[in-house]
């Protein structure tokens, strides 16, 4: 993995760039001295609860200036699948957090923040920190109503400061799966339709860019499965022994104790 090679370099945020509001060690010099060596940096994250601008607004807040067009969520990925699906009129229920429903509003889906007998064209499904059994119960009825199933991710926990966990999005698709008996078309990581749009953007093929992130069953996966460099963290959630162990669609191709050692 030549550094001379590498065109653009793709962050995933929760456990790599930081931990709650917490700055991981050496992450804002990294991408500083990339960026001043001509490296395109983006940042892809499964986490639907915050919008592109959000997103950017917390990374320039910690040290790291950061537009929004260089930050790719889940949540704004899926917003461009259900412009793809249907491009006009398109009617949603959301299980998710202001983020989400902030892109798909901007991408011109509508809201339905109830069913009241409306024909649902799509339950998009990510974190919901006010998750019930009546979203749920509305979940259910609009699948079963036809609406088509849509998942911005289906990471089961995320990491917080003090190296705690918490449910992930994950954990709410699964249970509107499990009361629907659907399974939903997942956007997110490591599905590679996001990380695709970004290699886009920044004009690099598969081999000229490498994704850094912390789990092996979403960030690596995708990378292996587009094609890219892979590079595993170990300051999120997976060990060391886990990567060693990892079967072969999702070893890294190299693995780091901090994002200091992209730089050596």
């Amino acid at each position: 993995m030549a550094g001379e090679e590498i065109k653009a370099y793709i962050f995933d945020l929760d456990g790599v760039i930081y931990r709650g509001d917490e700055l991981q060690p050496s992450a804002a010099e990294t991408i500083q001295t990339l960026r001043s060596q001509g490296r395109k940096v983006y940042f892809l994250t499964n986490n639907s609860t915050q919008s592109r601008r959000q997103y950017s607004d917390k990374l320039t807040r910690l040290g790291i200036p950061t537009e929004p067009h260089e930050v790719m969520t889940s949540a704004y990925a899926t917003a461009l699948y259900l412009k793809e699906r249907k491009s006009t009129d398109g009617r949603a229920y959301v299980v998710g957090e202001c983020g989400l429903k902030e892109e798909l509003r901007e991408s011109g889906i509508c809201i339905a923040e109830s069913l009241n007998g409306r024909k649902i064209d799509f339950v998009v499904v990510g974190l919901d920190r006010q998750f019930d059994y009546q979203k749920l119960y509305d979940a259910q009825q609009a699948i079963f109503g036809g609406a088509e199933f849509v998942a911005t991710n289906c990471d089961p926990t995320y990491p917080l400061e003090g190296g705690t966990l918490s449910p992930g999005g994950g954990s709410m698709v699964s249970a509107v799966a499990t009361a629907s008996g659907v399974k939903p078309f997942v956007v997110g990581k490591p599905h590679t339709y996001s990380l695709e749009i970004i290699m886009s953007l920044a004009e690099a093929k598969p081999e000229e860019t490498v994704i850094i992130g912390d789990r092996l069953d979403t960030d690596i996966w995708v990378g292996k499965r587009a094609g890219t460099h892979t590079v595993l963290v170990l300051t999120g959630v997976t060990t060391e022994e886990e990567a060693y162990n990892a079967p072969d669609e999702m070893k890294p191709e190299r693995i780091i104790y901090s994002l200091r050692e992209l730089l050596q």
